[in-house]
């Protein structure tokens, strides 16, 4: 399946210089945010086996319709969204699973550039961090840890970034955080930090290396690299990559007059090896360019000249390993949707509830050359601590079944008494390569799936045991007495 296309909001939706933000917080869903020309915040949410359906996030003349947007889900229960209000503010918009979004000012009008970007990670589940060109050209630095308050403080002084220009940044490890931005001199500037030492930066690239109004986009594919996308003054994609161990590098991704310099650039990493960028031409095209391990640098055009705004903004997610999706602004101020799903690949998943209060879901994603992942979570909704196990089957059309299993535990409200926090949630993922799975593939295409979440009080039969009645019951659900194979795979 190639690359597809559709209008998600019709024209006049979005303002024709208006950033863009998204997140996927679980792999069945996914949400995103833009300015409308009235300065309100507009969103769209899309659901697996749903429509994509839209809520206005905060008012008219909330928001600077040339400001910067970001957002962030650090659990999958949980998404926060930053924008820069009509009176330079930062604003703060956050939803919790079960409640509705509510909202507060983060830092105080003035605060922040009415034309510059913000930037914001999540580096480990109870923390954010956010990032914002200040008015003066500061670069601002807002921070968040579970069971406290906001604080503070500024990262880079007055005249450091460009007011009209871009802020991005990627937590590789839990422990660090790295951040760029255009500079008041047209440089891009980097600023890093790991755990236990203060912020430290150096000047990545010189003066004059990009666009006034560039915006940066990042991202870490490996725990070991980083790598970073900027517009230069000449229209040219340049770009900048770290490997542990060594010194930054660069080159030019594509040439002079290939990008708007006022337009936007985002990127994804959907899996491990592989990158891919995608970046407004100043004929309003959409331009797409790839990587994959071991490979060179291609690309193509994604949408025709004429088809997105060329100082609008464009913004991307990768929900599953086997699919991209982008959002940008169209020429007429419409939001434009592209998605791309990868044939080679099925994707299973099912949301889990158990007799005890824990909840979560299992995701299985099986590839035609045999790569396999599974990403399970678990969410302790409960005072007392929970051992758990999730299991989980493909059955495949010809009777083999694959098997996966996952063993983890759950903090409830005990492990954060008298003062502390607990982990209620625990995320787990692993992946690995089968020739089973390609000798099967069309058995596997037909498949079906089934999966189980038990606490340590409901596993009568052990973990062995409920497995294996996991894979009696998925034989059971298809007619089959007994299975033609069962492999394990974790």
């Amino acid at each position: 399946m190639g690359w597809n296309r559709f209008t998600l909001a019709p024209a006049g939706s979005a303002g024709l210089s208006s950033r863009m933000a998204s997140v996927s917080r679980i792999p069945g869903s996914m949400e995103t945010w833009w300015i409308a020309p009235n300065g309100s915040v507009q969103a769209a949410y899309w659901y697996e086996g749903g429509q994509w359906g839209r809520y206005e996030l905060a008012p008219p003349g909330s928001a600077a319709p040339n400001g910067g947007i970001a957002a962030v889900s650090r659990i999958p229960g949980s998404m926060e969204v930053w924008f820069v209000g009509a009176n330079g503010s930062v604003q703060d918009r956050y939803w919790y699973e079960g409640g509705s979004w509510q909202g507060f000012e983060l830092s105080p009008a003035g605060s922040a550039s009415v034309n510059g970007g913000v930037a914001a990670v999540s580096r480990i589940p109870n923390s954010m961090e956010v990032w914002f060109v200040g008015g003066n050209g500061s670069v601002q630095d807002r921070y968040w840890y579970e069971g406290g308050t906001w604080q503070g403080f500024e990262l880079s002084p007055a005249g450091s970034a460009s007011t009209y220009g871009g802020i991005a940044a990627v937590s590789r490890v839990p422990n660090s955080m790295e951040l760029w931005f255009v500079g008041g001199n047209l440089s891009v500037q980097d600023r890093y930090w790991y755990e236990g030492g203060n912020w430290q930066g150096f000047e990545l690239s010189p003066p004059n290396s990009a666009a006034t109004t560039s915006d940066i986009a990042a991202v870490s594919r490996v725990p070991n690299s980083m790598e970073l996308w900027f517009v230069g003054p000449n229209g040219s994609v340049q770009d900048r990559y770290w490997y542990e161990g060594g010194d930054w590098r660069g080159f030019e991704l594509s040439p002079a007059g290939s990008a708007s310099p006022t337009g936007g650039i985002a990127a994804v990493s959907r899996v491990p090896n592989s990158m891919e960028i995608f970046f407004t031409g100043p004929n309003g095209s959409v331009q797409d360019r790839y990587w994959y391990e071991g490979g060179l640098w291609q690309g193509f055009e994604l949408a025709a000249g004429g088809s997105a705004s060329t100082n609008g903004g464009v913004t991307a997610v990768s929900r599953v390993p086997n699919s991209m999706e982008i959002w940008y602004v169209g020429g007429d101020g419409s939001i434009q949707d592209q998605y791309w799903y990868d044939t080679f690949s099925k994707e299973f998943h099912q949301d889990l509830t158990s007799g005890l209060p824990l909840g979560g879901w299992a995701h299985v994603v099986m590839r035609q050359d045999g790569f396999w992942s599974f990403t399970t979570h678990a969410h302790d909704s409960g005072f007392d601590n929970i051992d758990y196990t999730i299991s989980a089957a493909v059955l495949a059309q010809d009777g083999t079944v694959f098997s996966f299993q996952r063993s983890g535990s759950t903090e409830g409200t005990v492990a954060g008494l008298p003062f502390g926090t607990p982990d209620r949630d625990d995320d787990y993922t692993v992946t690995g390569n089968n020739p089973e799975i390609a000798a099967k593939w069309d058995s596997i295409l037909a498949g079906t799936f089934r999966a189980e979440l038990d606490g340590t009080d409901t596993l009568v039969a052990g973990v062995v045991g409920a497995l294996g009645d996991l894979v009696k019951q998925i034989l059971a659900a298809a007619g089959k007495a007994a299975a033609a194979a069962i492999i394990r795979l974790v």
